[in-house]
């Protein structure tokens, strides 16, 4: 099977806690393709989740989200290549993204946590990939000889206490800041915020639960190079479906993106991706594991990760 264009889909849904309170969705996401200056593509794709104590933090999550957005493809204009994005660089940008928020926040007469937010981030060439996280959420990657196989790059961070993350806003933010970046490229990416870490993480085995995934990306891969809007409102449907809202209230984000191209052409139409109850479905059967505690911690022992970008699902 040969690589092809990126195609991705992403969707933010508000989560029903945040419906019954009049609460609007406080995550944030945006994927995009951009060119280097040789006009190899560079995949970016980010998720920011707003914490649900702070009054602002939509807005904060839509602006870490832009920012970030417009700091790499300043970077990439300027004929740079993404291993410039190391962790200096990104301990620059949170640096950068504080002090815009502590603008607005006296702006507004607030304070800076009202904007406080999570962080995922990965950025896919033909030759590299750089990944970064603060927060919980996490970012998943298919393994490039299995297609219906995946791993995770970075375990979901959590705070001092249960249900407490850690925020970019935080002027610790940079301590607790994952990196990776690797000489290999993958040919599929998931993202998602934490609303959704039940149903695609395994906490018990601390893996990807990949029944999550299997049924997901092969209409992406069907679908035509490019950002696909009829998938975006499908995955937004199926995000806000009663299947998925069974098993978690919070806001969710899922950010898809493949280079695989279909295994074959259909023999006829494929179904229609807006038939969202049927992926719910085949979640809700496959994936009533995940109902768990949470674990107590998140250091995973370094066996049970996927590993870096460089070893990835071994």
């Amino acid at each position: 099977m040969t690589a092809s264009a990126w195609r991705y889909a992403f969707a933010s849904v508000a989560g029903t806690s945040h419906s019954r309170g009049d609460v609007p969705c406080q995550d944030a996401s945006v994927c995009q393709v951009f060119a280097t200056a040789a006009g190899a593509p560079v995949l970016v794709a980010l998720v920011a989740d707003g914490a649900g104590s702070a009054s602002r933090s939509a807005a904060g999550a839509q602006l870490a989200c832009a920012l970030l957005l417009e700091e790499i493809a300043t970077l990439l204009q300027t004929g740079e290549s993404i291993a410039r994005m190391d962790r200096d660089f990104v301990v620059a940008w949170l640096t950068h993204f504080q002090h815009a928020v502590a603008e607005r926040a006296e702006a507004e007469g607030g304070t800076s946590r009202d904007f406080a937010c999570t962080l995922l981030a990965a950025i896919v060439s033909d030759e590299a990939a750089i990944f970064f996280q603060v927060g919980d959420g996490a970012i998943v990657v298919a393994d490039p000889d299995e297609p219906d196989e995946y791993g995770w790059i970075f375990w979901p961070q959590r705070g001092e206490y249960e249900n407490v993350t850690v925020f970019i806003t935080d002027p610790r933010a940079a301590e607790y800041l994952e990196h990776e970046i690797g000489t290999r490229s993958f040919p599929e990416i998931a993202l998602f915020t934490d609303g959704l870490q039940r149903l695609a993480l395994h906490f018990a085995s601390a893996s990807v639960h990949n029944p999550f995934f299997r049924p997901i990306f092969p209409p992406l891969r069907a679908g035509s190079p490019g950002y696909l809007p009829e998938l975006s409102a499908a995955l937004a449907r199926f995000l806000d479906s009663p299947a998925v809202n069974g098993r978690t209230d919070d806001d969710k984000t899922l950010v898809l993106a493949t280079r695989r191209a279909a295994a074959a052409p259909p023999a006829s139409a494929p179904p229609p991706v807006t038939d969202a109850p049927t992926t719910a479905t085949i979640i809700d059967e496959e994936a009533s594991d995940t109902d768990q505690e949470q674990r107590p911690d998140t250091d995973v022992p370094t066996e049970q990760r996927a590993g870096s970008p460089d070893d990835v699902i071994r």
